[in-house]
């Protein structure tokens, strides 16, 4: 009876083993077949996007602008600039010979008795819209010249379309830098904050993405997270970009060159006052760090809510100013970057 028992236990034994492998094996099994499945999926779709990619590459043109004014640029940080006299009808867009929607200066050479300002930015400092008169940049110094200070105050627009932060701190270092300002005002949208989104496409066609699986994970998590585009993005790339600020300080002070950061707010349809603006914490935060980091910081929202005025009245959409915008805009800078 003892021996019937132990040859019980043995075969119950052997019978426990054997399931275990056979459970093992086929995990084991499923595992790498899992495995084997994501590849040839992540792979082929890797395969498939690369395909479509090359043929949009092949017939995307910014809306008109390739060529005519945006050209590829040699530095790999700015991955496109404006070419030396470019002319787009479309967007009423001329640039001078240093690629810039500026007068034609002969030479980067600052005149006696001129006190220069460079403005450096995006699409805003551009002036995408309007005509080059209009822009805040041109008439920050019409009105300079209206006061006879002296010296007299000269302005200059290094605003690129599409430019994120990073990419306006290699402007202020490679191009501003040789037109030896007396100030450097760093005009700031909210969406400076983003890498990828807003000039998605322009960023696309000059730096194909690593992995457009990883790609599609990102923007899926994104839509599935909700919440504000420009939030969103302030606190993915926040660290990056107040690190840039903080190097153009840095570069600039050594130099004896002052330096001004310039936000403009965003303008939405909702809410309809800037008394509702539903990124004043993010506008904070920028304020903060700027505090401690002894930068001088004008922040336009107060000025446009103390006007009184709505948000659409003041722009062509959530980003861009219209004519009166920029009139504004250009009103506040007179006193804030010549007294500073």
């Amino acid at each position: 009876m003892a021996l019937f028992e132990r040859l019980k236990s043995v075969a119950r034994f052997a019978e426990s083993v054997n399931t275990r492998y056979f459970v093992t094996s086929k995990l084991k099994w499923l595992l790498v077949s899992t495995t084997v499945s994501s590849v040839l999926l992540v792979g082929g779709y890797e395969v498939t996007k690369n395909v479509q990619y090359y043929r949009w590459r092949e017939n995307f043109d910014n809306y008109g602008w390739f060529d005519k004014v945006t050209i590829p640029s040699r530095n790999p940080v700015l991955m496109w600039e404006y070419r030396s006299y470019g002319k787009y009808v479309h967007a009423r867009i001329r640039t001078n010979r240093y690629g810039f929607r500026d007068r034609d200066y002969k030479s980067t050479k600052k005149p006696c008795n001129t006190f220069r300002v460079a403005f450096a930015g995006d699409s805003i400092t551009l002036g995408l819209g309007i005509h080059l008169r209009e822009t805040f940049v041109r008439q920050f110094e019409m009105e300079a010249s209206r006061m006879k200070s002296q010296p007299r105050v000269q302005a200059l627009n290094f605003g690129v379309d599409g430019y994120n932060t990073p990419q306006i701190l290699e402007v202020v270092r490679t191009k501003v830098l040789p037109f030896s300002p007396d100030k450097v005002v760093y005009v700031m949208c909210l969406n400076d904050f983003d890498f990828d989104e807003s000039s998605g496409e322009k960023i696309l066609y000059f730096r194909k993405p690593k992995s457009f699986f990883l790609l599609t994970l990102e923007k899926a998590l994104q839509r599935l997270q909700g919440g504000d585009f420009h939030r969103f993005h302030f606190k993915k790339n926040k660290m990056v970009v107040f690190q840039s600020i903080l190097d153009m300080k840095e570069i600039l002070e050594p130099r004896g060159i002052d330096f001004q950061v310039v936000l403009v707010p965003v303008f939405p349809d909702r809410p309809l006052t800037f008394d509702d603006y539903p990124l004043l914490d993010v506008h904070q935060e920028i304020g903060e760090f700027s505090k401690e980091k002894a930068i001088s910081l004008l922040d336009l929202r107060a000025a446009f809510a103390a006007s009184g005025g709505l948000p659409r009245d003041y722009a062509l959409d959530v980003w861009h100013p219209n004519v009166k915008g920029h009139r504004f805009i250009a009103e506040q800078l007179l006193s804030s970057v010549l007294s500073d």
